[in-house]
C-alpha cells in the first residue's frame, strides 16, 4: 500500500526531475514533515537524477541518429515507492523508454491503478507549477509570456505540423 509519505517521496523525485526548485524545496519539507529520513530523500533524489540523466542522453543519441544502444536508466528498486518515484520522474521528463521500464517494474511490485493515477496526478501538478514559476519569472522581467503562448497555440493550430 502506498502511503502519504511514499507519495511525498515521489513528489520529491518528480520535482527534481522536472527541474523545479520551488517545487523541490516544498516537497522536501513536506516529505520531512511526513517522516522521511535523509536516506529515503537521497534515494528519491538519486532516482530523479538517474532518470533525468538517462533521458538527456537518450535525446542526445536520438538527435544524433544514434538509436539502438541506449538502454534507458540504470536505476531500479525493490521497493514500490522507489519504482513509483522513478516512474514519476520518467513521466516528468517525458522519457518513454524509462516510463515503460518503471511502469512494468512498479506493476511487478504490486502498484495498483490508483497508485499509478496518484503518480500521474503528482507529475501533472508539479509540471504545471514548474511552468507557472517560469512564466512568472519572465512576466516579472516584462515579457508578455501569456500573450506569446496564445500566439504560439494559434500558429501551431494553423499548420499541419504537430510541433507542439
Amino acid at each position: 500500500m502506498v502511503t502519504a509519505l511514499d507519495m511525498e517521496l515521489v513528489a520529491v523525485a518528480v520535482s527534481v526531475a522536472a527541474g523545479c526548485r520551488p517545487c523541490t524545496t516544498y516537497h522536501l519539507g513536506a516529505a520531512r514533515k511526513a517522516g522521511a529520513g535523509e536516506p529515503a530523500l537521497e534515494k528519491a533524489i538519486a532516482a530523479a537524477v538517474c532518470v533525468r540523466t538517462s533521458a538527456t542522453e537518450g535525446m542526445r543519441r536520438h538527435a544524433l541518429g544514434l538509436e539502438g544502444d541506449h538502454e534507458g536508466c540504470g536505476c531500479g528498486a525493490a521497493d514500490l515507492w522507489e519504482e513509483l518515484a522513478s516512474l514519476g520522474a520518467s513521466i516528468a521528463v517525458s522519457c518513454t523508454r524509462n516510463i515503460d521500464k518503471h511502469l512494468t517494474a512498479a506493476r511487478g511490485l504490486g502498484a495498483t491503478p490508483e497508485d499509478l493515477k496518484a503518480v500521474f496526478a503528482s507529475v501533472e501538478s508539479i509540471r504545471a507549477r514548474a511552468i507557472s514559476h517560469g512564466t512568472a519569472r519572465l512576466e516579472s522581467a516584462g515579457l508578455p509570456v501569456t500573450e506569446l503562448v496564445h500566439v504560439r497555440a494559434r500558429d501551431c493550430a494553423s499548420t499541419s505540423s504537430s510541433c507542439c
